[in-house]
């Protein structure tokens, strides 16, 4: 090894994995500047940020407004002199020329600071512009090769600095700045968790990183925002030799690449998704100001994850629960509710709907003449249920939890302003198999959700004797199909063969999925953490009329 490379590999580096906030630019400041400290307090020479930390990922159109971008890079010169003992690479903003089109946009950029001084910007290349990402509405490509030579403890060192998309697929900015030598990779990220993409992450970061032969560090944000969440699992590569931080959780460490300990992410991807959902929530609720929430908890398996979310997430104290029984509830479902309740340590109350919905069969009666036949009765019920929640959210500034999940969703097996009444819904993208698995996985830790929540077939209790399999497919066959026409976009004749199903029965669930586009519309958002998420990755408009028989 020679002299230049030992001392490469000698650079403590500290990856300053934190959680930030969309648009609180003096309390993102703060964090930055206390990792600033941590980082030379722990002899660091190089501290590095996820991508647009001073801002936050996902401001939307607030970086269109010149005056944010402004705040953003006034705020930087104040960070630049904390940075005394180290070099500092932070994502931020900042001002681009207005494009040919003559819409406003910015830079997605990476300020590297050096010893108390700023050395230069540089502004991403690859902008995403797929599923989630809309990058090219706010952004404007760069053009600088992104190389910075630095002198670091009296040694001239090559930085190579990329952001997030640069480092993925071809990676061909970051191949750029190995063949324009670039001795150090480092990648400041902003990349949203999916289900089993924290290990594909680091395999292909770190295939890339062997494959130039350079050492790649890389920061990736954590935290919750809107329908994202990101999990962290920043990491080193050098050579064989690589180590990754903790996932979901805030992580400032400081490490040589010449001692790395080889740490890897948890390979338990129904540990990362409950992690997932648990900080999403969490951060959802605190980022927006509250302190409590409430749902309705009906004894099915969707509310009492969900419950157990919230516990797990804000604290016991924080979770208010509604037992909401009708005539058609039964004595189980109510048992259960209050186990669960009591084995969460959850504030749980019965308030019976029987009255209310006496009260309306008896106003309506008369000005239906079917009105005992048919979804009235029963969305009605619903909507009596999400009146109550709602009265409650309002009496006592709690937010609604919403409980559907992917599954119900797609196929609009839920009631508009009934059950999908909240401001936020956990497990909007989970199927229901998977509700039972992380069920199944959180009992591994401790057992709350009782066994009959689990094992009893799941119903509305909106009729006598109702199962969702009145109406549905069973969920291990219904998730298959919507998984290979949401996910996969496969035709209904491809699904039935693969499958080996009727193909009537694909088409029938496709359809009820198209149907159900205008309620998923006016939803709560959640977070995304499958590969394609209704609304956010599938986008589809309200009116459509193609026959799903000619595919």
């Amino acid at each position: 090894m020679s002299v230049h490379q030992t001392h490469l590999a000698q650079l403590r580096i500290c990856l300053a994995q934190i959680n930030t906030t969309a648009g609180d630019i003096s309390g993102n400041k703060q964090r930055i500047v206390s990792a600033i400290e941590q980082a030379q307090k722990d002899r660091a020479d190089l501290v590095v940020f996820p991508e647009l930390t001073l801002c936050g990922y996902g401001c939307g159109d607030w970086l269109l407004h010149d005056y944010f971008i402004d705040a953003c890079l006034s705020t930087l010169n104040e960070i630049v002199p904390k940075c005394t003992d180290l070099v500092a690479v932070i994502g931020l903003p900042r001002t681009a020329p207005v494009g040919t089109d003559g819409q406003p946009r910015c830079y997605n950029s990476a300020a590297v600071i050096q010893y108390g001084k700023l050395v230069g910007f540089y502004d991403k290349q690859a902008l995403p512009n797929y599923l989630i990402f809309d990058e090219v509405r706010h952004f404007a490509a760069g053009q600088g090769d992104g190389v910075f030579s630095l002198t670091i403890n009296n040694k001239d060192i090559a930085i190579g600095v990329s952001i997030c998309e640069d480092l993925w697929h071809e990676a061909q900015a970051v191949k750029q700045q190995a063949g324009n030598g670039a001795d150090l990779l480092i990648n400041l990220g902003a990349s949203p968790y999916a289900l089993g993409k924290p290990e594909r992450r680091h395999q292909q970061f770190a295939q890339t990183a062997r494959e130039l032969n350079k050492p790649l560090v890389y920061v990736n944000a954590i935290g919750g925002q809107d329908d994202l969440v990101f999990d962290g699992h920043s990491g080193l590569v050098h050579g064989d030799n690589s180590e990754q931080l903790p996932g979901f959780q805030e992580a400032i460490q400081s490490h040589t690449l010449n001692q790395l300990a080889g740490r890897s992410v948890d390979k338990n991807p129904l540990a990362d998704l409950y992690a997932a959902l648990r900080l999403s929530l969490k951060d959802y609720i605190h980022k927006n100001g509250f302190s409590q929430v409430i749902l309705g908890l009906s004894g099915g398996i969707d509310s009492a994850l969900v419950a157990t979310l919230a516990a797990d997430a804000l604290g016991a104290d924080k979770v208010h629960a509604l037992l909401l029984p009708s005539k058609y509830s039964s004595d189980h479902s109510v048992n259960d509710a209050q186990a669960l309740a009591k084995n969460l340590g959850i504030q749980a109350e019965i308030v019976p709907i029987k009255t209310a919905h006496e009260v309306f069969e008896k106003q309506l009666t008369p000005h239906f003449k079917n009105y005992h036949r048919g979804l009235t009765d029963e969305n009605l019920q619903a909507r009596i249920r999400g009146l109550l929640l709602m009265a409650f959210s309002n009496n006592h500034n709690k937010l609604v939890l919403a409980t559907s999940n992917k599954s119900e969703s797609a196929v609009g097996y839920s009631t508009l302003y009934g059950d999908m009444v909240g401001g936020f819904a956990p497990i909007i993208d989970v199927y229901k198999t998977e509700v039972y698995a992380l069920c199944r996985y959180r009992n591994q830790q401790s057992p709350v959700i009782p066994e009959n929540i689990i094992s009893k077939p799941p119903s509305a209790e909106l009729r006598p004797d109702q199962k969702d399999s009145d109406s549905l497919p069973d969920y291990d066959v219904l998730d298959a199909i919507l998984n290979a026409y949401i996910e996969q976009r496969q035709s209904p004749q491809a699904i039935a063969a693969v499958l080996e199903i009727d193909q009537a029965v694909v088409i029938d669930v496709i359809n009820k999925v198209n149907r159900a586009e205008y309620k998923r519309r006016q939803g709560a958002i959640g977070p995304s953490v499958s590969a394609m998420k209704l609304g956010a990755d599938r986008r589809m408009p309200l009116t459509f009329n193609y026959n799903q028989s000619q595919s």
